[in-house]
């Protein structure tokens, strides 16, 4: 619980899809020695933890009630993948961890520090860079998938 706390925090909502592809075309994972290990498909993740909540102070409005299932993590921590939920709420984030986006239902709302938003919905995608900081305001249910890298916060 105190790793998906972290992420939350200093990660801010994660999550992404490689690429455009569907889950089971991920593809193949290659070592550094260039040795196949295999693929990873999204639908083998764990089911997603008890639901959990950004800090209080926070959540700007709603309850944005949330879960996380990791389907990858690195043995080195700076890449992992997987699938998120959110319910309707907003609040502010600031990310530690570059992080790709893939929304696959919902809408949120997502506004930099200087006010700049953008609205993203069921098949968008996008990157938030190592260091963003503003607000996610969920308007529907929001289920994604995601990728981090970079040095775990």
């Amino acid at each position: 619980m105190e790793i998906v706390r972290l992420l939350h925090t200093f990660g801010g909502p994660m999550l992404a899809l490689f690429g455009g592809m569907g889950a089971r075309s991920v593809g193949t994972l290659v070592t550094g020695l260039g040795r196949s290990v295999g693929t990873v498909d999204f639908s083998d993740a764990p089911r997603p933890c008890k639901p959990y909540r950004p800090e209080r102070e926070r959540i700007v409005s709603g309850d944005p009630a949330q879960t996380v299932s990791f389907a990858f993590k690195s043995e080195d921590g700076h890449f992992s993948a997987g699938t998120w939920t959110c319910q309707p709420g907003k609040w502010h984030i600031d990310f530690a961890q570059d992080e790709f986006v893939h929304i696959l239902e919902g809408v949120v709302i997502v506004t930099d520090s200087g006010g700049l938003a953008k609205t993203y919905r069921a098949g968008d995608a996008f990157i938030s860079p190592a260091g963003f900081s503003g607000t996610w305001d969920v308007r529907e249910p929001v289920r994604k998938y995601f990728t981090l890298s970079g040095p775990p916060a």
